[in-house]
């Protein structure tokens, strides 16, 4: 395993690259050192004497709920003995989480969950006194739709392929729906048919394709498609998935909207204020609202506005309550209420015993601005763990590579390697070589036909002609050898394409593109596996994983 510094790729903001390199510069505005073991296990403490204070609910009843959750996820053993261990006072969560992405969406997903889970078992090792189980946060509220609804794989054809799911077969203008509540039609079937005919067959695909028709069955709601799916892939790791969107998980959280609607706009105001100060040096990508929550109308998903004389309104609709209607619905149909991205990570770790967050770089730099949310919520902020980054590097890329003696930073460099590998072609020239050789012949026939003119000027007039023909001659095969380097040029560019559409498809990083199905059906099911053994959770660097030597 490779790996390569981040400031060295593009499109990493300068937050996350500080986070990174520099935490002391963002130290006030995150609870503790991602790397600092004494910071982390003070915080585990502040977490075991917090957790629970003004809570509605107890450990059992969390519990009990995520039993039955994981039930319905097909979800193994070591997942229910995780459970059973949360019960106790003393174990603590490893969350993470993800909108629920078809097929699990692009891979960084799969890598969250891996890293969450290895994340748990070392502070199981570091931390004695202490429990940590992994919990996956599955994201089922979100309403954008065409964000989860499709994949990018590589086709047989070797070009990129985005392949989408369009319930009723067509493409709707606006989706406000809760993503994880929409249930799978019969289009789910032309979806997997069109992923699986854009493959090569292979010794894995019957098993593959069998997996997810199963997890992507007609009449199953996205949550529970996207988190069998996931049990399927990772296997019984002991991964605990939450579905923050059932009925009695909302009830759960009533005190934290109860807050957030009796007290704004000042949870705005809060994140704004931290905000003014992150961005004397850095650019932020969250602006909060007057009301950080969304509530649920007739099925669609609506962001809650103040009006004035107390009046609650839903963006884009003319529904509108009164501020005793809205509370009374509180009371009787939390499940209504829904959060934004300001609020989803208090009502994480106010909902679960979080000691950290294992985070992508988006999420790292809008946890710096959340600092006051925790604190006027009461809840403690976890660690925030930045995750395992990875660019999966197949045998005919690595060849490639190292054929033409490329580094993985020169891959971004865009024309300027295309100049250098066709450069490096050109260092013998065709051309070059068949001018040099025909000013050598011409040379050596003069000198030749001055010394046989004294014998017999008529024998050197024939001489000069046969001369004339052949260096003429050399222009036809010049002209081969010419049109042989072209074609070698296009070569080269061809598989320069190829690799770069493989580890940099549409400019954009792998793991942040590609669907895990891609690998999934050349590696094999274990690949999972081999990837949950490569990965190094402590190495704050873009990891380069090479495939399985055995393939």
């Amino acid at each position: 395993m490779k790996s390569i510094p981040f400031d060295s790729l593009p499109s990493y903001s300068e937050l996350y690259l500080t986070y990174i390199s520099d935490f002391e510069k963002l130290r006030n505005f995150y609870a503790c050192n991602f790397r600092n073991e004494n910071e982390i296990l003070e915080l585990v403490r502040r977490k075991e004497s917090q957790y629970l204070s003004g809570a509605e609910f107890t450990r059992d009843t969390l519990c009990e709920i995520l039993k039955e959750q994981n039930k319905a996820f097909n979800s193994g053993e070591k997942t229910f003995a995780n459970i059973a261990l949360l019960s106790q006072p003393k174990t603590f969560a490893i969350v993470t989480g993800q909108q629920l992405g078809i097929l699990s969406g692009p891979y960084y997903t799969l890598l969250k969950a891996l890293n969450a889970i290895r994340l748990a078992e070392q502070y199981n090792e570091k931390f004695k006194d202490y429990k940590f189980v992994p919990v996956f946060w599955l994201e089922s509220d979100d309403h954008d739709f065409p964000e989860i609804n499709n994949i990018n794989i590589i086709s047989k054809e070797n070009e990129l392929k985005n392949v989408r799911y369009l319930p009723g077969g067509e493409e709707s203008e606006k989706y406000l729906k809760p993503a994880g509540s929409i249930v799978l039609d019969r289009f789910i079937d032309d979806f997997i048919s069109e992923v699986e005919s854009s493959f090569n067959k292979s010794d894995f695909t019957d098993f593959l394709f069998s997996e997810i028709k199963n997890s992507y069955t007609v009449g199953k709601s996205i949550t529970e498609a996207f988190a069998e799916f996931m049990n399927f892939l990772i296997g019984d790791k002991g991964l605990i998935f939450i579905n923050p969107s059932d009925a009695k998980i909302k009830n759960l959280l009533k005190p934290v909207f109860r807050r957030e609607l009796g007290t704004s706009p000042q949870l705005c105001e809060e994140v704004i204020n931290t905000s003014v100060e992150l961005e004397k040096e850095f650019s932020l990508q969250v602006k909060p609202k007057p009301i950080n929550l969304f509530y649920i109308h007739e099925g669609n998903r609506y962001l809650l506005e103040p009006r004035d004389n107390g009046i609650f309104a839903l963006k884009h609709s003319r529904q509108k309550f009164s501020a005793d209607e809205l509370f009374g619905l509180l009371e009787s149909n939390p499940e209504r209420f829904s959060w934004n991205v300001v609020t989803r990570p208090v009502c994480e770790d106010y909902i679960l015993p979080t000691v950290a967050y294992v985070a992508g770089p988006s999420e790292i730099s809008y946890f710096g601005q959340f600092g006051k949310v925790y604190e006027f919520f009461g809840v403690p902020m976890p660690v925030i763990y930045p995750r395992t980054s990875v660019t999966i590097i197949e045998s005919k890329i690595k060849n490639f590579m190292e054929r033409n003696r490329i580094s993985f930073q020169e891959l971004f460099t865009g024309k300027n390697l295309s100049l250098k590998l066709i450069s490096n072609l050109s260092e013998v020239s065709a051309e070059q070589i068949f001018s040099d050789l025909k000013d050598e012949l011409i040379a050596l026939f003069y000198t030749y036909e001055k010394e046989l003119s004294g014998i017999d000027i008529n024998q050197t007039e024939s001489f000069s002609k046969r001369n004339k023909q052949f260096v003429e001659s050399l222009q036809v095969a010049k002209e081969k050898f010419t049109n042989a380097q072209i074609r070698q040029n296009e070569v080269i560019s061809n598989q320069l394409a190829k690799t770069l559409m493989n580890v940099f498809p549409s400019n954009t990083l792998q793991e942040r593109m590609l669907n895990i199905s891609y690998f999934l059906n050349k590696y094999g099911h274990d690949f999972v596996n081999y990837l949950f053994e490569e990965i190094k959770i402590d190495c704050f660097e873009h990891q380069l994983i090479n495939t399985p030597q055995t393939q």
